[in-house]
């Protein structure tokens, strides 16, 4: 596959992804729960494009070697020995002068070598390719539509009695409270008054 090809089929695995992805259903629903809290839920459901890996099966030629051996005859010439006895005649006591001399006969071995023609095998060996068939196993990335749901939910109203219950920490916090009570008649009071100097001359001195 040439590079543009393979940009064409990617770019448009790409649109079809996104395009999955962003196509979906939209159902609402309103409730009201335990509280009597009013809901309204919002159930979305997309197509996720999630890459799944499969292994494939196939059938494959391949070419493995067999070698075999042969043996060849050839003709080829060697010498070899032969040897023969034969039969020797000797004089003896020609130099002694005190015996007679006398013939001795006595066989001695005498080799000679002779060419003879044999046969030799030789082996041969070849190689030949023989075609047979395998089963291959590969992975295959594919992409599979998963649905996928999204939920939103959002409170339309709250009844009074939730909101006056979610309230009394802060409005007794914010609320001004009178600290000992009730002030009584006869008690001194809590504010400090202001200092008078006396009006009489020659009272204080």
């Amino acid at each position: 596959m040439s590079f543009r090809n393979r940009t064409v089929a990617l770019t448009s695995l790409c649109l079809a992804t996104l395009a999955a992805t962003a196509s979906g259903e939209t159902s609402q629903r309103t409730y009201v729960d335990d509280a009597g809290v009013t809901w309204q839920e919002t159930k979305t459901v997309t197509q996720q494009m999630v890459p799944t890996t499969e292994y494939q099966t196939r059938q494959e030629q391949v070419y493995t070697p067999q070698t075999s051996t042969t043996y060849q005859a050839y003709q080829q010439n060697y010498l070899t020995p032969v040897t023969e006895y034969r039969w020797v005649s000797r004089r003896r006591g020609i130099l002694n002068p005190f015996i007679q001399p006398y013939w001795t006969h006595q066989l001695e071995p005498h080799t000679r070598w002779e060419n003879r023609p044999t046969t030799v095998q030789v082996p041969v060996t070849s190689t030949q390719w023989v075609a047979g068939t395998r089963t291959v196993s590969s992975p295959v990335v594919t992409y599979k539509a998963v649905p996928q749901e999204t939920t939103h939910k959002v409170a339309l109203n709250t009844p009074a009695s939730t909101t006056l219950g979610t309230q009394p920490a802060t409005a007794i916090a914010s609320r001004p409270t009178t600290i000992g009570g009730t002030q009584m008649t006869g008690d001194p009071p809590r504010s400090p008054t202001r200092w008078v100097s006396p009006t009489t001359p020659g009272r204080y001195r």
